[in-house]
């Protein structure tokens, strides 16, 4: 959840949509603090001559497993592994108003994409409801003294605004797939007017929502028609210029991305034609590219073409496939594979579009390797540019830990602790010397635990057979991140690690940097090193690996080999290393900046022996902080936030009157007891958080909720993301005894800052 299951509970927080034009009239701010995100869109660097990528999320109908706000206790989750390739994340389900759940827009928000709602009308059962989309609620006065012919009425899309801004997401994707009624003012003036609808909502919600997004969905055409254009035509250009991007229909012809391309130049000045984004239905059929794992081919098409992709339902995955097999059938649409690894019956499916490639590329048959989507999108450098924290969450797990400390024994999932996940292939690990008598693997497992939320970098090796093999130490090159932080004034580089092979392995980070010269293009890397790095930063054993690079010229480079300046062993068996990168002197004129991070593992090959795979080494949390926060050290007691104000609401008791009404996985053994009447208590705690704290990474990223009765060890019931908790049916025994709920503030860093309590009033 990650949140210790209790019972059934109506009040359980959950993310919702709106119905109908009704429901969105009637629809006003609230107090609804479930519902709105905790972490703002983290900004990452942009590549303007990048094709973009719009992921749209369409499953089961939506508001299935992401609509408990709280989390859930499935053993599986569908989750983007993929952020790195993707611009905007679209939250799609066939209600009228599809606000993303809130775990949604911290998910992206988190990895740098920006997060849409989606308005839907469909059907042409609804025209009464686009009457009113146009032309306001009944009893509103519709009147322009500017233009008084004018029959739209601004009310709804100012809704729409209002909604975005209240909820913190980051636009919407207009879909109207539903016709005005013919009369008595003809469908082409609707359309028209609808247009500037269109261009007000825009405008508007620029100004509220600063980088927001408008996307209008090919469908009506400037007649009003429902009419798909699968291209940009004249037909659909119309609600093109007056909105951010038009997503076009899934039914598009090899040469119409080219011709996007060559209208946009000529018509719109103020355009990209990377606003312009070719539909294909991953999960459907009659897309260009084919169905499934064939989908690459139209982000292929599209990006040569420098137009944008939008791809429809890639939960398709998850759906689609045995949910034990959905991390490996996603990497097979994300990074392809080899043909043995793809299910038979989907590989050499029907083909719908005769326009498709018919055959695969000769390199993908030559090197018996099937392309994926990153194989046609470049990466997105992590979020962030001055610093960088992560802890290979996926966001679920078996288990929930806090600073390696196990707090949960059960499954769950949580789309809010997703952490930042690798960006480059690190599930495909090189080896120094090949040994094919030796398999390497690299996943985001919870084998050895974790340490913060379910799930570490964890590479695994086994010796394959037990013929004789000549024992060596060997280097495995695991690729990371792909970064763009600034530390020109200095950083502290910090990695918590295990090796369960202990004296056999030794674990190296490696950086790269480049590094700028605002004046002098011919100063050399080696120029700068003499008077950066003193003799007494380098070191040969428990070493950093750095290698600099000019961004003037790629040949000019040094490597070096850092000391480790710190090192320290929690009780729960994880290690931590940190290395100080020196400040720039400002007057120098330069400036470093930290593009990518890699992790080498040096392991005997004599400890890979045996019939069960080995647990080689985890790595459960990287970060890469200023120098200039080093006043206050993770540990300090200056507290940077505090919590206030702990209340309780919507309360309710009720009595257990057997031990076995108490759920068999609530293990509160020190409090429980047959001979004491036992409480089951339902309420809400909320509190005010008063944090001004200097730097982001600082800030509050989440909260813990215990219980604790007296002056026994807390018990774990959850997580927040919000200033507020349901505690949803906790078995409380003696009501004598003193009962208290804490909470304690988590920073982004993985520290706790304050902590309060409030107690249960039985």
């Amino acid at each position: 959840m990650p949140s210790c299951k209790l019972q059934f509970d109506p009040l359980s927080p959950m993310s919702f949509a709106l119905h109908s034009m009704d429901e969105l009239r009637a629809w006003v701010p609230s107090d609804d603090t479930f519902n709105i995100p905790n972490i703002a869109l983290q900004t990452r660097r942009t590549d303007f001559s990048r094709p973009r990528l719009i992921l749209v999320h369409d499953m089961a109908g939506g508001y299935k497993e992401d609509k408990n706000i709280q989390g859930n206790d499935y053993e599986s989750i569908y989750y983007c592994q993929y952020w790195h390739l993707t611009d905007m994340f679209i939250y799609f389900s066939h209600e009228r108003v599809s606000i993303p759940p809130v775990n949604w827009t911290n998910a992206c928000h988190r990895n740098g994409v920006q997060c849409l709602g989606t308005f839907l009308i469909e059907g042409n059962n609804q025209m009464h409801e686009m009457e009113t989309l146009l032309q306001g609620p009944p009893q509103q006065e519709n009147i322009d003294n500017d233009d008084p012919m004018r029959l739209w009425s601004p009310f709804f899309a100012d809704k729409l605004v209002s909604i975005a801004k209240h909820y913190k997401f980051d636009g919407w994707l207009i879909n109207i797939e539903c016709e005005f009624f013919p009369f008595p003012i003809s469908p082409q003036y609707k359309a028209q007017e609808l247009a500037k609808f269109l261009c007000y909502l825009t405008d508007t919600i620029h100004d509220e929502i600063p980088g927001s997004k408008i996307i209008w969905y090919d469908s009506m055409t400037c007649t009003g028609e429902i009419d798909w254009q699968n291209q940009l035509t004249d037909k659909n250009e119309l609600f093109f210029k007056n909105s951010d991007g038009i997503f076009l229909n899934y039914w598009w012809k090899k040469s119409y991305p080219e011709l996007a391309h060559k209208l946009v130049l000529e018509k719109y000045q103020d355009k990209s034609s990377f606003d312009v984004y070719f539909g294909t239905d991953v999960g459907g059929k009659h897309s260009y590219s084919g169905d499934g794992f064939k989908s690459y081919k139209g982000v292929k098409t599209t990006s040569f073409a420098r137009t944008s992709s939008a791809l429809f339902g890639v939960a398709w995955t998850y759906e689609h496939f045995d949910k034990t097999e959905f991390e490996k059938m996603d990497r097979l649409l994300w990074c392809g594979g080899k043909y043995s690894d793809y299910p038979p019956l989907t590989l050499n499916g029907s083909k719908d579009n005769v326009d498709t490639e018919s055959d695969d590329s000769e390199d993908e048959l030559m090197y018996d390797h099937k392309k994926g989507i990153a194989d046609t999108i470049s990466t997105h450098s992590v979020p962030g540019k001055k610093w960088f924290v992560t802890s290979f969450d996926k966001g679920f797990g078996h288990r929930f830990y806090f600073r390696g400390k196990r707090l949960l024994s059960q499954p769950w999932s949580h789309l809010s602790h997703q952490s930042i996940l690798p960006n480059l292939d690190y599930q495909n690990p090189s080896i120094g010397l090949f040994n094919e008598n030796i398999k390497i693997t690299c996943t985001l497992e919870n084998c050895c635990g974790a340490f913060l939320g379910g799930t570490s970098l964890v590479l695994q090796g086994q010796r394959l057979t037990y013929r004789e093999s000549r024992d060596m130490e060997i280097e495995i090159s695991i690729p990371l991140y792909q970064l763009n932080i600034d530390v020109s004034r200095g950083c502290t580089l910090r990695y918590i690690y295990k090796t369960p092979l202990a004296q056999d392995v030794k674990l190296i980070m490696s950086c790269n940097f480049t590094l700028h010269h605002n004046n002098d293009k011919s100063s050399s890397v080696e120029n700068f090193c003499k008077t950066w790095l003193l003799e007494d930063m380098l070191s040969i054993e428990n070493c950093f690996r750095i290698t600099i690079t000019s961004a003037n010229d790629s040949c000019d480079c040094q490597c070096f080999l850092l000391s480790v300046t710190e090192e320290c062993k929690t009780e729960c068996g994880w290690l931590t290393k940190l290395t100080q990168i020196p400040a720039i002197t400002r007057e120098d004129g330069y400036r470093l900046f930290i593009n990518r991070i890699e992790l080498n593992v040096i392991v005997n090959t004599a400890s890979l022996v045996g019939v069960e795979v080995h647990q080689v080494a985890c790595l459960g949390h990287l970060s890469i902080i200023p120098t200039c926060d080093m006043s206050l050290a993770p540990d300090s007691e200056e507290q940077i936030s505090q919590l206030t104000n702990l209340k309780w609401k919507d309360t309710s008791i009720e009595i257990v009157k057997k031990a076995s009404d108490i759920p068999n996985n609530v293990h509160f053994e020190s409090t429980l007891s047959q001979k004491e009447q036992n409480f089951r208590f339902f309420g809400t705690i909320s509190w005010d958080e008063l944090s001004n704290p200097i730097y982001d990474w600082k800030a509050t990223d989440y909260y813990i909720v215990s219980y604790k009765v007296d002056d026994e060890e807390c018990v774990f019931l959850g997580t927040a993301f919000c200033t507020e908790y349901r505690i949803s049916g906790l078995d409380c025994v003696n009501k004598a005894r003193i009962h208290m709920i804490i909470i304690e503030t988590v920073t982004r860093e993985g520290y706790i800052s304050s902590c309060a309590s409030l107690e249960i009033i039985l």
